[in-house]
């Protein structure tokens, strides 16, 4: 039409409506992509995260850009009212073409580092990487412009401005709203489709800003040109299409998530609650706690032998917890020794040995989420004291203390989640980030987890508060002298409660006085007044002239004002008038409490008062403070303190007890047709990613195995009286071990050496508990 020596004037121009659409869904589809690739970064370490940088700078770079803009330009039609001119349309160099490919995903990249993972939103991170990132889409577009070949770009300047503008404004604004969101886990699907399409609409409105302030002309001696816009649109489709599968498989993971979490909260499940030092809690991208399944449920024989506080295999899980090297060179053989139960799941001896199974499972789930969040199993946590029932709607809560965990009927069947818990320092969390992990508050997320695990909201904030302070040595007694109330019930299902703190149950009431010793003269007049009730020694001290002969003759006004507030500090808080009643113990008692820079000892002191309670005294459950715990399962907690003694003992036992089953799987020779099916197992060894085992329906779990996990006689013992160390009373298990300064501080037991009943190296002595339980309950004829 034209000759190389003719300079033709502007180009006259239109815009096909169809591919203005199509272009802002391409500039839609990868700016969704991007947004979650970006949500699922956890921080600037890690192949994880930074897959995560590159995905996302591609797909907005390379799709919701670079795609756009060639779909969109497309859509220019020049010389619309000519006969045949599909050669004289717009032309491209293929060397502009990919450089212009590139350099947005370059630039992108560098934003999207510049603004960072942290939870908390940082704005002028923020507005330096959404202006670069806004920039970016400027820059493709003119360097996209500058590779047309057969046609001369003239751009207004006003429309150059305004693009400029409306990309970097918009994009600032999108990802603004986009970590607002992310940080508050609140960027549900539809939100975050709602900032794709603000960003979208920030790529599209630049571009046809300044297409509408853009004009052509045919370059002189170009001639009629290859038409190139097919083999462009092209390239844009395959990108579209990859990015449609990646947001198809986003959406697969997603509902089978949902599903998972829907089948998981009637299951029993294990999972990680990981706090950093700011008590923040750690969780997956989508706000969701890390979780492994153990089972789909706990075969119990009856409500009062569900699996609880009052349960040995409970008490086994949570001494193996806190003494996780008793596992060390045992899960490949306990797997071993659950595939064998996979395939003789029907036989009789199954049921029988379900206790053992039970925490061969709950071991395998606890390395499995090891594995899952990139930790060894010593760093996976503690057991927490509670056992959350789930798949329970909020209607079906009573309120009321513990009212959560306690109505064993409305929880039967349904699934229950355990807890490890888990305090880790800075350099830690960094790892965790890392390896794809988030730490955020728990108000952000519990709305999440309730949904996800089907626990009430009320309850899962009462336990996640607990557990921020759970097992920290802030909780745990201070080295010095106590006055602590030892009170005993009998529990109606039977066995025995203890009266303890409620938000530490591992330690009886108590109050600390202001003295780090006691002196020879308080010990007398504590043996003096042996079995002398509370009431009556506030009563004494508060006698004109002195009171009573042992207050006479301890002589120590400050100590007896001490003594005194103390108790009445006590009566205060457990609010219950037994507690006047309950008698002075002579010898004081040294536990394990917390190791300080002054005291390093590890022992606190706590002259005890004991009483027997009537077994319907109920009165006590209206002190918000105080709350009663199975007695078998607080003289555990006794054990387990760090460096205890008896953990050498548990490990010998585990040791001895599954090394025996594992090794007697390896011995049989399983026949061929089982040999073809433990293959198929070993594949996928727990059917519907759970440990599914299939039980005659006429059996029924023993629990005479279960009976025998916890080992102690409670019965009257002449040769496991006290000991006494300068009227001071002290466990056997009172032993605190330094690697560093040195190899052990123990307190010595001293007295009389007949008062020492040698046993076997795997048996565990009786804690203080024990022998305070014995006096307490001698008396009463028909208890042991």
């Amino acid at each position: 039409m034209f000759d190389g020596e003719y300079d033709p004037p502007l180009a006259p121009q239109r815009f096909a409506a169809g591919y203005i659409i199509l272009s802002y869904f391409v500039s839609f589809l990868g700016s969704l992509s991007t947004l979650e690739l970006l949500q699922r970064r956890t921080s600037q370490r890690g192949l994880h995260n930074w897959y995560l940088l590159l995905g996302s700078s591609v797909t907005m770079g390379g799709v919701a850009i670079w795609s756009m803009h060639f779909v969109g330009n497309r859509s220019i039609v020049l010389y619309p009212n000519s006969v045949g001119t599909d050669k004289l349309q717009l032309a491209y160099s293929s060397t502009f073409t990919a450089i212009s490919f590139f350099v947005p995903i370059l630039v992108l990249f560098l934003a999207y580092l510049l603004i960072g993972t942290n939870e908390d939103v940082g704005y002028l991170r923020l507005g330096f990487g959404g202006t670069f990132a806004g920039l970016s889409i400027c820059g493709m577009h003119y360097l996209g412009q500058s590779g047309i070949e057969n046609y001369r770009s003239y751009y207004d300047v006003s429309f150059v401005v305004g693009s400029i503008f409306i990309a970097v404004s918009s994009t600032i604004l999108a990802l603004a709203i986009f970590f607002i969101l992310r940080k508050n886990f609140t960027n549900n699907w539809y939100k975050r489709a709602l900032c794709a399409m603000l960003l979208s609409g920030g790529v599209s409105g630049m571009h046809w800003c300044a297409s509408v302030g853009t004009r052509y002309q045919l370059k002189g001696g170009s001639g009629l040109n290859r038409d190139t816009r097919n083999a462009t649109v092209i390239i844009t489709i395959v990108l579209s299409v990859f990015v449609c599968v990646l947001l198809l498989a986003f959406a697969i993971v997603t509902s089978r998530a949902r599903q998972r979490e829907v089948i998981r909260a009637q299951k029993v499940v294990l999972a990680s609650a990981t706090f950093d030092p700011d008590g923040k809690l750690m969780v997956l991208p989508d706000g969701t706690l890390p979780i492994k399944e153990v089972t789909d449920c706990f075969q119990e024989k009856s409500f009062e032998e569900a699996l609880g506080k009052s349960h040995p295999v409970f008490h086994w899980i949570y001494q193996t917890t806190r003494n996780w090297k008793s596992l060390s060179g045992l899960i490949e053989g306990m797997r071993q020794h659950l595939r064998h139960y996979n395939l003789s799941s029907r036989s009789a001896d199954f049921v029988e040995d379900y206790a053992f199974v039970f925490r061969e499972m709950f071991c395998i789930a606890a390395q499995d989420l090891a594995d899952g969040t990139h930790r060894s199993l010593d760093d996976l946590g503690v057991l927490y004291d509670e056992i959350i029932t789930t798949g329970v709607s909020v209607s079906n809560m009573i309120p009321g203390k513990n009212s959560d965990y306690t109505d064993v009927e409305a929880g039967h069947g349904k699934g229950k989640i355990l807890f490890l818990i888990k305090k880790v320092t800075k350099p830690e969390v960094a790892d965790l980030t890392s390896t794809g992990y988030r730490f955020t508050d728990t108000s952000n997320v519990i709305d999440i987890i309730s949904r996800s695990t089907q626990v009430p909201k009320e309850t899962l904030i009462h336990h996640l508060n607990s557990m921020k302070t759970y097992n920290s040595p802030e909780r745990m007694l201070q080295p010095g002298v106590h006055v602590g109330c030892f009170a005993v019930r009998a529990n109606v299902n039977g066995g025995f409660e203890i009266l303890v703190r409620v938000d530490q149950l591992d330690s009886l009431p108590t109050v600390q006085l202001p003295m780090s010793a006691l002196e020879a003269s308080h010990i007398n007049f504590l043996k003096e007044n042996e079995g002398v009730g509370v009431g009556r020694l506030i009563d004494d001290m508060d006698a004109p002239g002195g009171g009573s002969s042992s207050l006479q003759a301890l002589n120590d006004p400050p100590f007896i004002n001490l003594f005194k507030a103390a108790l009445q500090s006590l009566i205060e808080d457990i609010k219950d008038p037994f507690f006047a009643d309950s008698v002075l113990v002579p010898q004081p008692i040294a536990i394990p409490c917390q190791i300080t820079p002054e005291n390093d000892s590890g022992i606190a002191v706590i002259i005890v008062f004991k009483t027997l309670m009537p077994v319907h005294a109920r009165t006590i459950n209206e002190s918000p403070k105080m709350d009663f715990v199975p007695f078998r399962f607080f003289s555990l907690q006794q054990r387990c303190f760090p460096y205890s003694p008896d953990h050498d003992v548990q490990t010998r036992n585990t040791h001895r007890e599954f090394s025996g089953k594992a090794a007697a799987v390896t011995v049989k020779k399983p026949t061929r047709s089982l040999s073809k099916k433990g293959l198929r197992d070993s594949l996928r060894p727990w059917p519907n990613s759970g440990h599914r085992f299939m039980t005659p329906s006429s059996s029924r779990p023993s629990t005479s195995s279960e009976k025998k996990l916890v080992s102690g006689d409670l019965s009257p013992n002449p040769s496991l009286n006290p000991f006494t160390t300068g009227g001071i009373m002290v466990s056997q298990s009172v032993s605190v071990e330094h690697a560093e300064a040195k190899s052990a501080v123990e307190l010595q037991l001293m007295g009389p050496s007949s008062a020492i009943t040698v046993k076997d190296n795997d048996q565990e002595m009786p804690t203080w508990v024990d022998i305070l339980f014995r006096g307490v309950v001698s008396t009463s004829p028909g208890q042991n």
